[in-house]
């Protein structure tokens, strides 16, 4: 899962600054700097990033949440993260089998979903625990 850092670095790669993302997002560049120090956003600014990056709220908003939480809390967001990309790679499989091709496929939906499979499978990497034999 991406960090709330991560998305600011993507606007800082798609829109050439800080002092340029923070325009966009109606802020100073203070604020940029406290977000990129501590980590963490409010929701609402987690809602213009997304909107900035042209990418699903749900999944900035979630990494908020998780920047935000400790313990069980954190614990929860972070299953709720792992689950809507679960859900999310189930409707890529329904778009593509069972779409209708005379409709065609959202191309957003496909390439937010593809994403969130990404990250699922990054995430099964990286905890899931592995045997040392040798």
């Amino acid at each position: 899962m991406k960090t709330i850092i991560n998305y600011l670095d993507d606007l800082k790669e798609k829109y050439g600054s800080d002092y340029k993302t923070a325009k966009l997002l109606k802020t100073g560049t203070g604020a940029i700097s406290t977000i990129r120090s501590r980590s963490q956003c409010g929701d609402e600014t987690a809602i213009k990033i997304a909107d900035l990056l042209g990418i699903d709220r749900t999944e900035v908003l979630i990494a908020a949440a998780i920047a935000r939480s400790e313990g069980e809390v954190k614990k929860s967001w972070e299953t709720i993260s792992k689950m809507s990309g679960i859900a999310a790679s189930v409707a890529l499989v329904g778009v593509l089998t069972l779409g209708n091709s005379s409709i065609g496929a959202d191309l957003e939906l496909i390439h937010s979903t593809t994403k969130s499979v990404y990250y699922v499978k990054l995430y099964q990497r990286l905890y899931t625990p592995r045997l040392d034999i040798g």
